[in-house]
Parts: structure tokens; C-alpha cells; sequence
């Protein structure tokens, strides 16, 4: 391990993958501050659960993956281990596990328990979640919405209790359970409402969703108010619980593209000296033909991803003529002014499609708007050269960092463009 490199690594929570010099992952760790836990394995005063000699001396290669928060890199950490099962991590192979939701699919009428343990039993498995608090509230939830019996009834006849089909109980009665145990619904009636619980949580909401409305529209058709209602009230249930929960399953090739942003968004940092690794980026760009219908854009990258649903459009409105310059001051004044209006949080990084000049012309606007301490750098398109501050960098063409920074600035500008030729379109009725 080249400990020279560790400093690279960003002081925030994530986890870490450490690779023998076969790319072989022998060990998953998380981390509040990635820098500091990853460093403690190479100092002479290491303090780690595993035998340093067999360890340590296999680690070659430490990738990481920055996470949100301790939370997400808990969650994150335990869901790779499951997958990839790292030789090393014999901790997480105790039955002290996280909770997981547990749905019976191999009974007739399947239930939704909570569980520590997973097992090859013919169940679905969901999780592990972090607080068990929440997970039990979402438990009783999902078992009201969906109307799942929270019985322990073993439905096989011999086993039924005396006298269960004749009583019932309390979730029956108060319209929670549909009475599997009184013989009230059939099991193929009863694994509708099962396919719906797996559909929202594998996050199908929409699919969901639609099929609760054409429930809710037949009901109502046949004047079954009731019905419809129900299915009314369920649609406001899930739409209430989907804003604060998502269901996510990790896979192997997303490990893969985590790693690789990772890397990029560290080496820009590194590169540029910007002060954190810049998790969230916005970049601009312009467009006009022969300075009519003069567009702007801004797009939004979170992680090295687009965020399509923060990307801006901007119809310039203080400049005629062709003057790039006066537009890129423009939008960028109209989308920091807003943000500061709003109180709604800054980027950690600003990237201008451009050369030098657009680069002063924004770095004028933030010094205006007292947003000075903002990182912002332009990328020529002819040199593919960064400006920045004083300094101009190129960096090498297969550079993870400038393949990153590529991309979002050609995002920009492929946004922009569009933008204008819609306007275009309008004015010529053709591009």
C-alpha cells in the first residue's frame, strides 16, 4: 500500500473496500471520517480486530465509496458485505445482525415478520435498516395498509387453534385483516394484496399507484364507495410514506461506477485545491445564433450523477448581440441570487463551459454577491484546459478527473443547446 496516497483519501463518511493486488475485495469497513480510519491501518500504532500480519500485508488497493452520512454508509457497508462476503469481515457473519423485513412467501397466506436472520426458506428479504424503532412502526404499517394478517397461525387445518375460525381477531374486527382464519378470503384473493406489499417495497411506486387508482375508478363505477375509499385512502398512505423512505438494492457493477466516480470527484478536488471533495456541482453554459434567442443553462450533478430535477433553464433577458460573457453573468447572478433568497444550499463546486473570460465573468458575479469563498473554474473546449483562479492545469486526457469534468460541461452545453433550439423552433418553426 503506497501510503503516500493516503492523503487523497476525503475526510467525510463513507465506507471502504480494501483489494489484494488481484482486485480480490478481502474487506469492507465504514467510516465517519474515511481519511482518519483508513490511515490508522498504516500507522505503527494500528488498533484494528483484525490480525495485522495476514491483513494488512495482502491490502494493495483501498477504494472507497462516499456516503451522505454515518447512516447511509452503516446501511451501504452491511448490504456489500452480504453480497460480496470479503474473506475478513467475520463480524458482520455473527447473528448480531441489522434487522431485515422478512415476507413468508412460502405459506398461504404470507405475513411480513421482522428478522435478524437470513435464510434460504422460500422468503423475500428486505433491508437491513438502521433503526429497528422506525422498522417496527413500518411493520404495523405495512400490515394496516396491505390488510396482512399479523397472526402466527400455521394454516395448514391440523394446526389451526380450536375455536380460530370462529373468532377471529382484533385486526379483523377492525378492518386490518382480511380473516384468512375465519375462511373470509381465498389464498389467490389474498396474494393480491401480498404482490402489492412486494411492490412498494421494491419501490414500484408508480406501478403501485396505478393500480390502486384503477381500483379506486372500477369501485366507484360500480358504486362500491367503500371500496373506493379504501383504495383512496391507501394511495395518500404510500404517498405520505415514500417521501421518507426508499427501498435500494446494491449491486455489483453499481459498486464498480461508485468507485470510479469516487476516484474522479477525490482527483478533482486534489487537483483543483478545492477545499472538500465536491459532492454537488453545477455547471453553465450558453447558447445563440447570432445573438437571437439567447439561452442559458445550469445543470446539477450530485456524486458524479445528473440531477435532472435541479437542472435550470435561463431566457436571457438584459443582453442583445452576441456577448457571451454578459450572459454567463446573468444566469449565474439569477441562479445565486435566487439560492440565497431561498436560503436553499450552495454547490461545493461551479464549472463554466469556457475559457478565461467566462471564467472572470463569473468569479465577478460571486465576488458581487459575496459568494467569493465559491470554488469555480471554466474547461476550454479546444485544449481542454482548466482555468482556475490564477492558474491554468491540464490535466492527462484519460484523466478520471477531466473525463468527469468533461462530461458535465458537455451536459451543459448539450442542455443549453437544446433549450435554444426549442426557442428557435418556436420563432422559425424549424431548427
Amino acid at each position: 500500500m503506497n501510503k503516500d496516497k493516503l492523503s487523497l483519501i476525503p475526510h467525510t463518511p463513507g465506507i471502504y473496500l480494501m483489494r489484494t493486488s488481484s482486485g480480490e475485495i478481502i474487506y469492507i469497513g465504514k467510516a465517519i471520517d474515511l481519511a482518519k480510519r483508513v490511515r490508522s491501518y498504516f500507522t505503527k500504532k494500528v488498533n484494528t480486530p483484525l490480525p495485522a500480519t495476514t491483513f494488512l500485508s495482502n491490502v494493495k488497493v483501498v477504494d472507497y465509496i462516499i456516503a451522505e452520512s454515518e447512516r447511509d454508509a452503516l446501511i451501504l457497508e452491511n448490504r456489500l458485505i452480504k453480497k460480496l462476503q470479503p474473506k475478513y469481515n467475520v463480524l458482520w457473519r455473527d447473528d448480531k445482525s441489522y434487522p431485515h423485513l422478512k415476507v413468508t412467501l412460502d405459506e398461504d397466506f404470507p405475513r411480513v415478520l421482522l428478522t435478524r436472520q437470513i435464510k434460504k426458506d422460500g422468503s423475500k428479504y428486505f433491508g437491513p435498516y438502521h433503526n429497528t424503532g422506525e422498522i417496527k412502526k413500518l411493520l404495523r404499517w405495512l400490515g394496516k395498509t396491505f390488510n396482512i394478517r399479523q397472526c402466527k397461525i400455521d394454516f395448514r387445518y391440523k394446526n389451526l387453534p380450536d375455536g380460530k375460525r370462529v373468532q377471529g381477531c382484533v385486526y379483523y374486527h377492525i378492518q386490518q385483516c382480511r380473516g384468512p382464519c375465519l375462511g373470509k378470503v381465498a389464498p389467490e384473493e389474498y396474494r393480491k394484496n401480498i404482490d402489492k406489499l412486494l411492490m412498494f417495497l421494491e419501490g414500484k411506486y408508480t406501478d403501485l399507484i396505478r393500480i390502486l387508482e384503477k381500483e379506486m375508478h372500477k369501485a366507484s363505477g360500480k358504486l362500491l364507495f367503500e371500496d373506493a375509499k379504501i383504495a383512496r385512502d391507501n394511495i395518500r398512505a404510500i404517498d405520505r410514506m415514500f417521501e421518507k423512505i426508499s427501498f435500494r438494492e446494491v449491486n455489483q457493477d453499481d459498486i464498480v461506477g461508485h468507485i470510479k466516480i469516487t476516484r474522479a470527484l477525490s482527483q478533482i478536488k486534489d487537483c483543483l485545491g478545492l477545499p472538500k471533495v465536491p459532492v454537488t456541482i453545477e455547471a453553465f453554459d450558453v447558447s445563440n445564433t447570432y445573438g437571437n434567442q439567447p439561452s442559458g443553462s445550469m445543470v446539477r450533478f450530485y456524486k458524479g450523477e445528473p440531477d435532472k430535477n435541479n437542472y435550470r433553464k435561463y431566457k436571457i433577458k438584459t443582453v442583445s448581440g452576441i456577448d457571451d460573457y454578459s450572459m454567463i453573468r446573468e444566469i449565474v447572478e439569477r441562479r445565486y441570487s435566487r439560492l440565497i433568497k431561498e436560503n436553499r444550499k450552495l454547490p461545493d463546486f461551479i464549472l463554466i463551459d469556457g475559457g478565461r473570460g467566462h471564467l472572470e465573468s463569473a468569479r465577478g458575479v460571486l465576488e458581487k454577491l459575496k459568494l467569493k469563498h465559491l470554488p469555480v473554474a471554466s474547461l476550454a473546449k479546444s485544449e481542454e484546459t482548466i482555468f482556475i483562479d490564477d492558474k491554468q492545469i491540464n490535466l492527462p486526457q484519460d484523466s478520471p478527473a477531466l473525463l468527469l469534468l468533461e462530461h458535465i460541461r458537455d451536459e451543459s452545453h448539450r442542455f443549453a443547446l437544446k433549450y435554444h433550439r426549442e426557442r428557435r423552433k418556436k420563432v422559425w418553426g424549424r431548427f
